[in-house]
């Protein structure tokens, strides 16, 4: 293996060229490659990272000097380059969600398998000093036994313009939520009851609410939506608490801990991937390194695929349940 570990993101949108930008400032990695099939938003992101752009990423896995990938496209159409690199002999990171069904989960998980490499899915809480601290505090039974928990992930109306075609306020918004609950319960729920509203959008679900029921007895609600208006000083409204047996805990995942009031009042978004001294910091970044280091040392990912599949698992019964109008058993 080179000295570096040789990286190349397929998909440089918004979130894949955040993934680029921290790639080239990673001492312990470098980029080597991008690939996407916009020609304007490749060229840019390739030029500014030096690496070489490719419009079919089937090319780019032909290189030998490329060990490990992000996979940063749409959520639906993460099986055809995640089975692809892995039968490159590439590691692969793949944002959230895995996909969107059990068994496109199993086509990744199983070629990943099959051909012994790396897999892990950026379910970037679980590197958010908030939500471990909340993770923690849960698992050494600061606040008993779990009886009931509330998550909320709220966004605004601009993410639905963007990606109301390709995703949805579930897949998109709900799925952090629900992997961080199945990772503090250690298991995911035995069923789920969800209604959605739509107002706003028309043709996808507004938002979600979702009732979930886990083995030991534990209620969950979840509460996703993007379409809070684009007015707000904030584009994100997320909390989590938790109420034990013997104590509560409450995390404001949307608290952006800094305001700007001048022209208009704004929080600068400080946790994913701020700047500091011209270097990508925070919770995307620690999340990309571990990918790095999981690949470079022969180490375990904290999310693994299987993870990944049970929030997707939990997604699609929660889907199954809007368009049931039922209760539905989590397989």
């Amino acid at each position: 293996m080179d000295e570096k570990l040789g990286i190349g993101v397929i998909g440089v949108g918004t979130f894949g060229s955040l993934h680029a930008k921290i790639y080239s400032e990673l001492g312990t990695c470098e980029l080597r490659a991008v690939a996407d099939i916009e020609p304007e938003r490749l060229r840019q992101v390739s030029s500014t990272y030096g690496a070489q752009g490719y419009a079919d990423y089937r090319q780019m896995l032909e290189r030998d000097d490329i060990s490990a990938v992000s996979i940063c496209t749409t959520g639906g159409l993460h099986v055809e380059p995640a089975v692809a690199a892995a039968e490159a002999g590439k590691h692969i990171f793949v944002e959230k969600p895995l996909a969107v069904t059990a068994t496109a989960c199993d086509r990744i998980i199983d070629a990943a398998r099959r051909a012994d490499v790396t897999l892990t899915v950026g379910h970037v809480l679980r590197f958010d000093p908030r939500y471990v601290t909340a993770y923690q505090e849960i698992k050494k039974g600061t606040i008993g036994e779990p009886v009931y928990m509330f998550i909320r992930r709220n966004n605004s109306l601009a993410s639905a313009r963007r990606l109301r075609t390709h995703s949805s306020v579930l897949f998109f918004l709900g799925i952090h939520d629900i992997d961080f609950v199945n990772w503090c319960m250690g298991a995911k729920p035995e069923k789920v009851y969800a209604v959605a509203a739509s107002k706003v959008l028309g043709d996808t679900p507004d938002s979600v609410m979702a009732l979930l029921t886990f083995a030991d007895g534990t209620v969950a609600s979840l509460e996703a939506s993007w379409i809070l208006p684009e007015s707000l000083p904030a584009p994100l409204d997320a909390r989590f608490d938790a109420v034990g047996t013997s104590g509560a805990l409450y995390v404001n995942g949307g608290c952006g801990m800094v305001s700007v009031a001048h022209e208009r009042f704004d929080q600068p978004e400080i946790s994913y991937a701020p700047d500091l001294l011209g270097e990508s910091v925070g919770i995307l970044r620690d999340e990309l390194a571990h990918f790095v280091e999981c690949v470079t040392q022969c180490a375990a990912p904290a999310v693994s695929g299987e993870d990944g599949k049970r929030a997707v698992e939990v997604a699609c019964a929660i889907q199954e349940s809007l368009r049931s109008g039922g209760v539905v058993q989590v397989p």
